[in-house]
């Protein structure tokens, strides 16, 4: 079992609320589930590509405002995800991998390189970036509002888990720690 840090509940609060700020940036008043994150990182003018990693290694972001091409793509901002994993799980990965940007790189005019691993024993930086990830694909509001219009006596757990996971294009494991988090 992977043992995580608790994130207190201010520091939750506070990703959620950046999150909120990046989702109304993006989309305005009007957030629709599933959230675009493609949309997301090209508002951010990302590159997006997929990328030939180790089976432990699921993405990277390298950031360098004085460089006009990083490895090959014309851009200043490069998010490279593992081509190997699944729809959800790339999803995770772009969301944490602009969480890095978001909460760590945005006001910073340095190079930047962070990866993301499976590695189990994450440090509370990862843990933050982690949260960041879930809430930005699963808005707290959103997800809290449709976990209860679904909870019903007669529905079973596993339904809903797999259920809300079909419905935010996350992993059942994401729906499970998320429903932990924000204390449903």
């Amino acid at each position: 079992m992977e043992t995580k840090k608790e994130l207190s509940q201010e520091k939750k609060d506070s990703i959620d609320l950046k999150t909120k700020e990046v989702l109304t940036e993006v989309f305005g008043e009007e957030i629709v589930i599933p959230i675009d994150i493609l949309e997301v990182v090209k508002k951010y003018k990302f590159t997006l590509v997929n990328a030939l990693l180790d089976e432990n290694d699921d993405g990277f972001i390298i950031v360098d405002n004085g460089k006009k091409n990083i490895l090959g793509f014309e851009t200043n901002k490069l998010i490279g995800v593992n081509s190997s994993k699944t729809l959800p799980w790339k999803r995770f990965i772009i969301a944490h991998e602009l969480g890095h940007y978001i909460l760590e790189y945005k006001n910073s005019n340095k190079l930047q390189f962070a990866h993301r691993d499976h590695r189990k024993g994450k440090n509370e930086r990862e843990n933050d970036i982690d949260y960041f990830a879930a809430s930005i694909l699963m808005p707290k509001d959103k997800f809290i509002d449709m976990y209860n219009t679904f909870n019903k006596p007669i529905i079973n757990k596993n339904l809903l888990v797999n259920f809300l996971a079909t419905q935010f294009q996350v992993t059942t494991k994401m729906v499970t720690r998320r429903i932990e988090e924000v204390g449903l």
